[in-house]
């Protein structure tokens, strides 16, 4: 059963020796790119600074043993709509170079990993040395369409056994790709995920609150990251309030982080997303690839409430949206209705994440040792900036350098100001869930201002002929299957992706009697821009 209307069901190919088929997520990343191949969202760095003797030639020989254990990084996007495929034949080695600059580390290190890679071509991962004047930094960087972080803690495992000429034992195994493409195709598509779509439907179809936080962005905007580490005392208060309450130790840094966005947007209706990891099928647990995906967690937080009840709401909540966790992103904005630019806008507000990267018995992130006769480096693993394209995105990573909290505004939209008192607040407020989690939660900021960020103005529909819009308007909605297009509307951001786009340029070029290249939505994807290059501005 097929639940999108006039959509085409999706029949993905199967695995080669060289290649397997795109996940429902891998191809909205593919369509994200394609509309945009400079973008940076989808992309991993994984810096990690230098101490002692690194040989680049060693280093080159094992990137090419992780590039020959694991092809799918040095893979390529291939095969047409509807059968897109990650392949890895006849690919190139992973590139390893060597860059001197004179930049401060950070600048050197985010200008390096924000140069995109090209999806069409590959490689899909890179391994670069920096070297400033008294700095060296190891730069791992990956595209997310062949990784997730669970991956980077095999692969940096892997690349420690390598450099030390050691055998690479992490298991790797396309078929797990495949298993797991197949399974997201089934759940987004057919009766499989039927209570799944169900179930985000009555989560998310009605009555979303957006989070405006009180933004004062720098002018020009520009954007910012601050890190912190929490005392090691109040990682030990939170760790026995967790056991005393009955919830884990992440859904105290939760329970706090939702009090706070309470506390600074003024709403009680607080929607955030959550990373899940995705590798619910045996065979992908121990896995590289793409597997992650993430849950948008909906919660109350009243200011009858204490930061018991909140805590244990979230408990609740998290176990609620991870019971339906496959179903792919893509598929639960759909389900809930949640398509376009307004959604996006309305949801895309706020991600916290959480990453254990302790994970892995005998591997330390902050103390990778990279050993081989006549050289010896140690690697210790810095902020990574990735930001999955929200406005507020909060990274708190465990290691054995404590819990650190990484708050980033990765376009500039909130300013520094509002960063910092995020954080102060955020402390505080983790003090009080550990000392006295009965104390009702913090009260809300007398005059949270909007914190709307600006987006692309839409094309004027003025341009066009009003029929020709009309028409247009009603050909999208055949396609797509939904109500109530706009002109300012882009028809990836409704839920599109390839197959459909072919299928929508296929009833164009009939309904308009001119051919139309498929590239023209890819590049002009908003409804007013499109139909105006179809049939031209009005006279």
């Amino acid at each position: 059963m097929n639940t999108t209307p006039n959509a085409t069901p999706l029949t993905p190919p199967y695995a080669t020796p060289h290649s397997v088929p795109l996940s429902v997520g891998q191809e909205a990343m593919k369509v994200a790119w394609q509309i945009d191949p400079r973008q940076w969202t989808n992309i991993i760095p994984v810096p990690l600074a230098v101490a002692g003797d690194l040989d680049p030639g060693r280093l080159r020989h094992a990137v090419d043993r992780l590039g020959a254990a694991f092809p799918q990084l040095r893979g390529r996007v291939t095969g047409s709509p509807g059968s897109h495929r990650l392949d890895w034949g006849d690919a190139p080695p992973i590139p390893v170079t060597e860059i001197t600059s004179h930049l401060a580390r950070d600048e050197a290190v985010r200008l390096a990993w924000q140069t995109p890679f090209d999806l069409r071509t590959g490689p899909l991962a890179r391994v670069q040395l920096l070297t400033g004047p008294d700095w060296k930094v190891l730069l791992l960087t990956l595209h997310h369409i062949v990784a997730d972080g669970a991956s980077v803690l095999l692969l940096l495992e892997a690349l420690r056994q390598a450099y030390a000429g050691e055998p690479v034992d992490v298991p790797d195994d396309p078929r797990a790709l495949q298993a797991h493409a197949l399974r997201s195709v089934r759940l987004a598509e057919d009766t499989d995920g039927e209570r799944h779509r169900a179930y985000w439907a009555a989560e998310l179809g009605t009555g979303i609150t957006p989070l405006t936080l009180p933004a004062a962005p720098a002018d020009p905007p520009r954007p910012t990251m601050l890190s912190d580490v929490l005392p090691d005392d109040l990682v030990s208060g939170l760790r026995h309030r967790a056991e005393t309450s009955g919830v884990s130790y992440v859904t105290t840094l939760m329970a706090g982080y939702y009090a706070l966005l309470r506390r600074h947007t003024g709403t009680s209706d607080v929607l955030s997303f959550l990373p899940f990891h995705g590798r619910t099928l045996e065979e992908t647990r121990k896995q590289v690839g793409y597997f992650v995906n993430l849950l948008p967690v909906r919660a109350r937080v009243s200011a009858t409430d204490t930061y018991t009840d909140v805590m244990r709401r979230l408990r609740g909540r998290v176990k609620s949206a991870l019971g339906h966790g496959d179903l792919p992103l893509p598929t639960i904005m759909r389900s809930a209705g949640l398509v376009g630019p307004q959604a996006r806008e309305l949801t895309h507000r706020s991600i916290f994440q959480y990453w254990h990267a302790g994970l892995r018995d005998g591997l330390d992130v902050m103390d990778l040792r990279l050993d081989a006769p006549g050289s010896h480096a140690v690697l210790s693993l810095q902020d990574i900036e990735s930001t999955a394209g929200f406005t507020l995105a909060v990274m708190v990573r465990e290691d054995s350098a404590g819990t650190h909290v990484l708050w980033k505004d990765p376009v500039g939209a909130l300013g520094e100001p509002l960063l910092k008192a995020l954080a102060t607040d955020y402390q505080d407020i983790l003090w009080t869930v550990a000392d006295d989690p009965d104390t009702p939660v913090a009260e809300i900021l007398s005059n949270p201002a909007s914190g709307a960020v600006p987006g692309t103005g839409p094309a004027d529909p003025a341009h066009t002929d009003d029929d020709a819009l009309a028409t247009m308007i009603g050909l999208w909605q055949d396609v797509l299957g939904i109500d109530d297009v706009q002109p300012q509307d882009s028809f990836f951001e409704l839920g599109g992706h390839s197959l459909l786009a072919e299928s929508l340029i296929i009833e164009v070029s009939r309904r308009f009697g001119r051919e139309v290249d498929l590239s023209v939505l890819f590049s002009l994807p908003r409804l007013a821009e499109f139909t105006e290059h179809v049939v031209g501005p009005r006279p």
